[in-house]
C-alpha cells in the first residue's frame, strides 16, 4: 500500500498541506477567497479516501473525520461571521489532521517492507506539517473558549484570529520565537511550550534519522533476478 502506487497520493497530500498551512492569508481577502481556501481540503480528503478504500474497517476514523470536515466546512462557508461555525470548522479540521497524523506516524514506526525511503520522507514531512496544524487548531480553540489567551504585539493588531494562531503555531513548532503572537494565559503557554518540545524532538528523532539513512536502506537497493 505504501509503495509506488500510493506515492502520488502522498505528493497530493504534501502539496495540499503546504497550500493550506501557509495559504491561510487568503481567508482575509473576502468570503469567496475563504471558500476557495476551504476547497483545498478536498486534497486532504482525497488522500483520506485513497487510504480508507483498501481497508474501510481499519481506517474508518479517517472517513468519519472527513465527513465531519465537510459538515463543519460547509457551515463555516455559509456563516463565516459565526463564532459557533468557526469553532465547528476548526474542530473538524483538527480532528481530520490529528487522525491523519496518527496514521502517518504509525506507518513511520512500522513501515511495510515495500516502502522506499522516498515514501518515508514524504510521510515524515506531511506528519510535521500536520503536527503544526493540530497545535494551531488547539491554540485557536483555547482562544475561542478563553478570549485573550493570546496577544498579537504587531502594530494595529486587534483580537487574535485563528489565522494568526496558525502562523504562531508554526513559528513555535520551528522554535523561531518571533514574539509577535504570544501566549499569556497558563493553558496557552502550556500548549505552545509543549509544541516547541514536540517540534524539536520530531526533527531530531524522525527527520534526521530518515535523512541519515536515505538511499542506504535495503529496500532501496536494486534487486537481481533470483533474489
Amino acid at each position: 500500500m505504501l509503495a509506488a502506487e500510493q506515492r502520488p497520493s502522498l505528493w497530493l497530500l504534501l502539496v495540499t498541506l503546504m497550500l493550506l498551512q501557509f495559504g491561510y492569508p487568503l481567508t482575509e481577502a473576502g468570503p469567496w477567497w475563504t471558500l476557495a481556501y476551504l476547497l483545498l481540503y478536498s486534497g486532504v480528503i482525497g488522500f483520506g479516501v485513497h487510504t480508507v478504500r483498501p481497508n474501510p474497517r481499519r481506517y474508518w476514523p479517517i472517513a468519519a473525520a472527513s465527513i465531519t470536515l465537510v459538515a463543519g466546512g460547509t457551515w463555516f462557508a455559509l456563516q463565516q461571521d459565526s463564532s459557533a461555525a468557526t469553532s465547528a470548522m476548526l474542530s473538524s479540521v483538527g480532528l481530520l489532521q490529528l487522525t491523519l497524523l496518527v496514521v502517518l506516524l504509525t506507518r513511520l514506526i512500522h513501515p511495510p517492507p515495500d516502502a522506499h525511503t522516498v515514501d518515508l520522507l514524504l510521510i515524515a514531512v506531511c506528519a510535521y506539517l500536520l503536527l503544526g496544524g493540530v497545535f494551531g487548531v488547539g491554540a485557536s480553540l483555547i482562544e475561542v473558549v478563553q478570549p485573550g489567551s493570546f496577544v498579537d504585539n504587531a502594530p494595529g493588531a486587534g483580537a487574535v484570529a485563528w489565522q494568526s494562531l496558525f502562523y504562531g503555531s508554526y513559528v513555535t513548532l520551528a522554535t523561531l520565537g518571533y514574539g509577535d503572537v504570544t501566549p499569556v494565559e497558563p493553558w496557552a503557554r502550556s500548549l505552545w511550550s509543549f509544541e516547541a518540545v514536540a517540534g524539536t524532538l520530531f526533527l531530531a528523532v524522525v527527520i534526521a534519522r530518515l535523512v541519515g539513512v536515505a538511499g542506504f536502506a535495503a529496500r532501496d537497493q536494486p534487486r537481481h533476478e533470483g533474489e
